[in-house]
């Protein structure tokens, strides 16, 4: 028996949108049934968002257990109609914006549809609101426009990205969790389940909530502040060691504190009038962490790691990708699985996260070829239209 929690919803993937693929790879991963609308010729742009050499590689991470259609909307078979698809999907992911609906070739019969989909309009920040919105309206400025890029980085240097599509993947994640929650809802109280729609920015903020209200307050912004984290009386950094690695410190509270100066610099360091108290530290704490780094310096990642364990005194590794596939913690709790892509190496993929106890994980398996599951789309929309009490 099936006894994946999502393996009963049918979800039709339309627009081309990084956050809209990211919800349906989430769901996928806990048995949703995916099917993507590609454009006939070329397929999804999703595909060539990355060059050529990792093409396959990328179609394989974000399309992974998906399944691929390429249905005209303009050109169905003359029993179905596009009412009918979507009266019999339970799911639909979209990119569009609200203001868009009227129009599109799909979105256009929901209103007329006889059972309607809970649709998930996740599109890129600006392209309801054009005339409030400053700057592109690509998604790919979202986290710049979000305020999130002026949290990363040093405070006399240039704002950081993060290698990682952040805005879009949080604003997948949020829609996916809020569809899910809106359809238990509906399905509770037998009623039509309603849109899900999100600015992709507006993840972003659930982000950064206590910036907000503080740079509101103090009427400045919250800047970024390196490897410190703002508003921080606690001893928080991430110096490198004497082999090359980083690790990360933390001492919030102030016996902890205590301990760490100790560990450092002795009896002399921890009662310093500029250390003493968390108030003290706070206002000298560029100068104590030249003191953490330097001492951080002398020694390697695996002494520190040990130095710290008999001291009592929160430190950790921090790892690059490699380190993560070597980890035997990960390897012990099986958080990666192999893909073997056609004709190339095997490809390391992390797995459903999180884990339900009791639930078998879903095989990981290949993206799929442009259109090659149309005709089975076709015939399941159509008998279970036809298996559709009148």
């Amino acid at each position: 028996m099936n006894n994946l929690p999502l393996s009963n919803l049918i979800i039709l993937e339309l627009g081309s949108s990084l956050s809209g693929s990211y919800a349906g790879q989430l769901m996928a991963k806990f048995g949703a049934k995916i099917f993507i609308n590609e454009p006939a010729v070329l397929g999804s742009p999703l595909r060539f968002l990355v060059p050529p050499d990792y093409q396959i590689k990328w179609w394989n991470t974000i399309s992974k257990n998906k399944l691929s259609i390429t249905v005209d909307p303009s050109s169905l078979p003359n029993d179905l109609s596009v009412s009918d698809i979507l009266s019999q999907v339970d799911i639909v992911i979209t990119d569009i914006g609200p203001t868009q609906w009227e129009i599109d070739p799909w979105l256009k019969h929901y209103p007329s549809c006889v059972k309607k989909p809970l649709v998930i309009d996740v599109y890129p920040s600006g392209t309801d609101m054009s005339h409030l919105w400053q700057g592109s309206s690509l998604a790919e400025f979202t986290a710049a426009n979000s305020g999130m890029m002026n949290l990363t980085g040093w405070e006399d240097g240039p704002p950081v990205g993060v290698e990682a599509p952040i805005a879009e993947y949080l604003a997948g994640t949020l829609a996916a969790s809020g569809a899910l929650a809106e359809l238990g809802f509906s399905r509770n109280n037998r009623t039509s389940p309603r849109p899900i729609s999100m600015a992709m920015h507006e993840a972003v903020l659930r982000m950064i909530e206590w910036q907000l209200p503080i740079s509101a307050l103090e009427g400045k912004p919250v800047l970024r502040n390196g490897n410190n984290f703002p508003m921080n009386a606690g001893i928080s950094n991430m110096p490198l060691t004497k082999d090359g690695k980083y690790i990360a410190i933390s001492a919030a509270s102030q016996e902890v504190a205590m301990r760490l100066l100790h560990l450092i610099g002795g009896p002399e360091l921890a009662n310093h009038p500029h250390y003493a108290t968390p108030k003290d530290r706070a206002d000298h704490m560029k100068d104590l962490y030249i003191k953490l780094n330097a001492w951080v310096a002398t020694k390697t990642q695996e002494e520190i790691l040990r130095i710290a364990k008999e001291a009592d005194i929160v430190v950790g590794p921090i790892y690059n990708a490699l380190d993560i596939v070597h980890e035997p913690m990960v390897i012990e709790r099986n958080n990666l699985a192999t893909m073997q892509l056609t004709g190339q190496k095997e490809m390391l993929q992390a797995v459903r996260i999180p884990k339900a106890s009791g639930i078998r994980q879903v095989d990981v398996c290949n993206a799929p070829d442009l259109g090659v599951h149309t005709l089975d789309f076709i015939q399941l929309i159509s008998q279970k239209t036809l298996n559709q009490p009148a």
